[in-house]
């Protein structure tokens, strides 16, 4: 009877008591610290990959055309600045002075998806980008959510409303094609589909932050990172070399070299065009941080992170937190202009190179050497930042910020004002400037010292975000003024910039003639590509731009597209020509057509060639109700069109506008039209008569 007694109901009550105690802390929600360990422990350490005998190969692409940097060089401050950024988010959501808040994903659920992760080991692109998203990215965004809900934080970083993690861009060439074109000055094609973008959210705008490059182990491993990364002249060491070594350990060490330059010329290139100061290239286990110096873009900075080799994880040296810090360097560094882009581009090397290319011209064994066997911890590697002077790991409930001094409020006061000022861009980089010294800069009219430096860019960025938001901001010219400046007719008394139009005279009609206006947009766009803000989203075939003429303050539209659709596109000038008589009323006004000088690489669409510059239709009647008066108008626009012998084909709320000025439905993209006979006009009895007598048929 031994099993009745007391003391069996009390151990089997404690053991009860310790199951509930440990699901309750099993489902709670994580502390920062918790959840930066949990991820470490559960997603990163043990993460698998197939052997490349049975990973995902594909077809390899041929080499194109990549901006390529002259110099590869080590990011010396980046783990302090990092630190630094590490240090802030601790004290706001891994506060000393009290407990810290459980705000993120429960432990359940981060083992439910170690689980799912065990299952399959990653062999291929998807699978590393489905990894990433839910491991890494996923927290990120909850992490930078969490910080938007204090205002002290929101302030210090910038936030806005928080980050996106997009997909692939999609550009707005359907067919994929090269946008290259002999006659102009760029053979680049557009970044490769393994591109993922992080965006800034404020409000209904997303506008770009960063980019990541995805390289899957059994095609970039660990390995090949530790053994192919290093200072070096890159344009001298890998594109320029006549020699390979024949050396087995020296081509080793070649091969590797030349697959991890691949990979960082492939991202630098993206960078470049997006305007984009930080980056980063990852097979999941490590990464390679990136940055590109406003002032030296032909040096790329890297930082090697893996930290499944570290000795300490109390610092930002997660895969989580490495990137939430760069994220948040990011939100600093706004993105650079087209007028940049365009000069920093002009004077850049071109190296021909695929990744996948360079990978299949690996040899066989070369690639054994360096197999994803390799990527797993390695007790025997040590990162380079790494000494004896870290401490072990903290237990899983203590604080990142134990056993350093944290920075109360005040004291945070004192902090860099690249981290506390979010209109500051922390463009330069005092150990990264030294390292250029000595070296030709071709890419500065004037080598000062950071901070004049840091102060030039602060005023240029005021400079552009005060131009810009006048831009932003400037109403469009109304379809009537529009046909009137087409025609040669009078000013339009209710247009918000008739004012302008007039110039101070007292004067009915437009000074100038639609080719005038065209002709002034482009010798502005010519002078400086800055001077046109996109607007919305990307279409099919083109992208919307406001254009302003600063001299007769018209605004209008600009429909850009990419050189390898402006065949396509320019048809709808000619289409535009026939349906004259139906602009204002049932198409917008159309005013011409131009070619632009420079290049205005727009993210999701490309780079913009060519413009269709016409007047703003309205509003789209995709978000609105498709009432019965809405198709009466539809209706309505659309026979007007068909009597003039234009047949849409591709009449869908996205390609109708409904101008709330004239009160119509307003019909565009016409890249699909038809054009078909026109009814001939019914010719009066006499004019028959005297045709038919002419032609001798007329019967006597």
């Amino acid at each position: 009877m031994a099993n009745n007694s007391p003391t069996d109901y009390k151990k089997l009550f404690l053991q009860e008591e310790e199951r509930r105690k440990q699901a309750e802390e099993r489902n709670r929600q994580t502390t920062f610290a918790e959840l930066l360990h949990l991820c470490h422990s559960l997603l990163s350490r043990p993460l698998r990959f197939e052997t490349p005998s049975r990973s995902t190969t594909g077809t390899i692409p041929l080499p194109i055309g990549k901006y390529c940097p002259t110099r590869l060089a080590l990011w010396t401050d980046c783990s302090s600045r990092q630190q630094k950024i590490y240090s802030s988010v601790c004290n706001y959501l891994q506060p000393t002075e009290e407990a810290p808040a459980r705000l993120f994903t429960p432990l359940i659920a981060l083992e439910d998806c170690a689980r799912r992760f065990g299952l399959r080991p990653i062999s291929s692109e998807q699978g590393l980008e489905n990894y990433e998203r839910i491991a890494v990215e996923d927290h990120v965004r909850d992490i930078i959510a969490e910080l938007c809900k204090i205002d002290a934080a929101r302030d210090e970083f910038g936030l806005g409303d928080g980050i996106w993690f997009d997909n692939h861009t999609k550009f707005i060439n359907p067919k994929g094609g090269s946008e290259a074109n002999a006659n102009q000055p760029s053979s680049i094609r557009n970044p490769r589909p393994d591109q993922f973008c992080i965006n800034r959210v404020n409000g209904n705008t997303n506008t770009l932050l960063t980019t990541v490059e995805y390289k899957p182990p059994h095609k970039l491993s660990v390995e090949a990172l530790r053994v192919g990364l290093r200072e070096m002249d890159l344009w001298k060491c890998m594109v320029r070399a006549n020699k390979t070594p024949t050396d087995p350990t020296e081509k080793l060490k070649y091969d590797a070299e030349r697959l991890v330059c691949s990979a960082i010329v492939q991202e630098y290139h993206v960078m470049i065009q997006e305007g984009l100061e930080y980056s980063y290239v990852t097979n999941g286990v490590a990464r390679i941080l990136l940055r590109v110096p406003y002032d030296d873009p032909s040096t790329v900075y890297y930082f090697f992170c893996d930290p499944n080799s570290e000795q300490s994880l109390q610092e930002p040296k997660t895969s989580i937190a490495r990137v939430l810090c760069l994220c948040l360097m990011a939100f600093h560094s706004p993105v650079r202009g087209q007028e940049w882009r365009n000069t920093v581009q002009s004077r850049l090397h071109l190296w021909t190179t695929s990744f996948d290319h360079a990978l299949s011209q690996t040899p066989k064994e070369v690639l054994q050497q360096i197999s994803p066997q390799s990527d797993s911890t390695d007790p025997e590697y040590v990162s380079p930042e790494s000494s004896s002077d870290y401490q072990p790991s903290s237990p899983l409930q203590e604080s990142p910020t134990a056993g350093r001094r944290v920075r109360t409020r005040s004291q945070a006061s004192c902090a860099p004002s690249d981290v506390r000022h979010r209109t500051q861009s922390p463009d330069s980089s005092g150990s990264d400037s030294n390292q250029a010294t000595g070296r030709k800069r071709g890419f500065s009219q004037i080598r000062s010292s950071p901070s004049a430096q840091r102060a030039a860019r602060q005023i240029e960025a005021a400079k552009d975000k005060g131009g810009h938001s006048k831009r932003h901001d400037a109403q469009f010219c109304t379809q009537r003024c529009l046909l009137g400046l087409q025609t040669g007719g009078i000013l339009d008394d209710s247009c918000p910039n008739m004012k302008l139009h007039r110039r101070g005279q007292d004067v009915m009609k437009h000074s100038i003639t639609a080719e005038d206006l065209v002709g002034l947009l482009k010798a502005q766009l010519d002078e400086n590509i800055d001077r046109c803000t996109p607007l919305g989203n990307c279409g099919a075939y083109g992208a919307p731009f406001k254009l302003i003429c600063d001299k007769y303050g018209y605004v209008v539209v600009g429909k850009g597209t990419t050189s390898g659709l402006w065949k396509e596109v320019s048809r709808e000038a000619q289409v535009y020509q026939v349906l004259r008589k139906a602009q204002a009323s049932a198409v917008p006004v159309f005013l011409g057509t131009i070619d632009l000088k420079k290049i205005y690489f727009l993210h999701g669409a490309g780079e913009i060639r060519h413009m269709l510059v016409m007047g703003w239709g309205g509003e789209s009647t995709a978000t609105m109700e498709l009432t019965p008066g809405l198709l009466k108008h539809i209706n309505k626009s659309n026979k007007e069109i068909e009597a003039l012998g234009i047949f849409h084909e591709d009449l869908r709320p996205d390609n109708i506008l409904w101008n709330e000025e004239l009160r119509r439905a307003l019909i565009i993209d016409f890249h699909r039209s038809t054009l078909k006979c026109r009814p001939a006009p019914k010719r009066s009895r006499a004019k028959t008569r005297f045709l038919r007598t002419e032609s001798g048929d007329v019967k006597r």
